[in-house]
């Protein structure tokens, strides 16, 4: 089975490629690979169910609203995502969930991330379906 995400080498960041044959995998694949690089969640089941909906002038806007959304929820309710849904995703608007658990008895797989930044921000239609690359601020 292919990985969700790819890590990048970054010099003070880390950052992350994700495939999907869809634009709503792309944007949950990504949601996954930064929750995972702070808490591993491979095997995490969530109970706590948090509604996301974002708007944003352009898909790369929308995934970096998308992406910083679920941060501030995550910290704001010390919650570990793990399950990533988009019920709609088109003309510059997204919709759905994020299911997580609390953080209280998790430790930290990697350090923590403090923002989503523009820096080689990409959202591309590739042959396959669609492709991102984001860099997260550590």
């Amino acid at each position: 089975m292919k990985p969700r995400y790819e890590v990048l080498s970054h010099t003070a960041d880390t950052g992350v490629v994700v495939h999907g044959s869809t634009l709503r995998e792309v944007f949950e694949s990504a949601a996954f690979a930064m929750f995972d690089l702070i808490f591993g969640i491979g095997d995490l089941a969530g109970v706590d169910r948090v509604q996301v909906e974002v708007t944003a002038p352009t898909v790369e806007d929308l995934l970096v609203d998308w992406l910083s959304t679920l941060l501030f929820e995550a910290e704001t309710n010390d919650l570990a995502f793990c399950s990533f849904e988009i019920d709609t995703i088109d003309d510059g608007h997204a919709t759905g969930w994020a299911i997580g658990s609390s953080v209280v008895d998790l430790e930290l797989s990697g350090p923590p991330i403090k923002a989503v930044t523009y820096h080689d921000l990409r959202v591309e239609k590739t042959a396959g379906g669609w492709s991102a690359r984001v860099v997260f601020d550590v």
